[in-house]
């Protein structure tokens, strides 16, 4: 792997599919087991990894990132820490909704569809969830100059966090940040900024 100025190499991924994903059931900070097409998601999501020579895993503590997490661990033999910021977006009263379900709630397209400062009742603002897990993977990135780290998270904080990096929004967390996806990116320490460079 070439490094180009200042870089570190960053593989934000989303753990792999749970039971409640089979649903469309919002999790938010709720949790569910992985189904046994999640398990084999997370060992491929860490079998892609292995000539990309990843120095560290960072991840959520909720149990769907943290099963996934480990599953990379053994497959990369890399240390993990778990970041309590890198939890998914909490969706207040919703959580443990079906997805359609909430289709006729106030906010529902500004919430689910479009990063704003509209929220769930109780909940966590797209802006708010962006500004978080931008904050977290700073604070990281800063730490691995010039290596590679893997972070492991959720849909819908990594849909919040992508769209200040490609500034778009119109999609919900099922259909482009699919279970087990991960997106590359280099973060440039001189210009202070993430570049998006493929997703698989």
């Amino acid at each position: 792997m070439k490094f180009y100025m200042s870089t570190t190499r960053l593989y934000l991924a989303r753990h792999g599919e749970t039971e409640w994903n089979l649903y469309r059931k919002l999790q938010g900070r709720l949790d569910s087991p992985l189904t046994e097409a999640g398990k084999q998601q997370a060992k491929r999501l860490g079998q892609k990894l292995l000539d990309e020579k990843v120095d560290k895993i960072y991840a959520s503590p909720l149990g769907r990132a943290s099963q996934t997490a480990l599953r990379c661990k053994a497959i990369l033999d890399v240390e993990l820490e778990y970041i309590e910021e890198l939890q998914e977006r909490h969706f207040g009263d919703w959580q443990s909704s079906l997805f359609d379900d909430l289709d006729g709630h106030q906010n529902f397209q500004n919430v689910f569809f479009k990063v704003t400062l509209d929220s769930p009742p109780n909940g966590e603002s797209g802006v708010a969830c962006a500004q978080r897990i931008q904050k977290c993977l700073n604070t990281i990135v800063s730490q691995h100059k010039q290596q590679s780290v893997l972070v492991v998270t959720h849909g819908d904080a990594i849909r919040c966090f992508m769209s200040l990096i490609t500034r778009e929004s119109g999609v919900d967390a099922y259909s482009q940040y699919g279970n087990g996806k991960i997106f590359e990116m280099d973060f440039c320490h001189d210009a202070n900024s993430f570049q998006l460079l493929r997703a698989f």
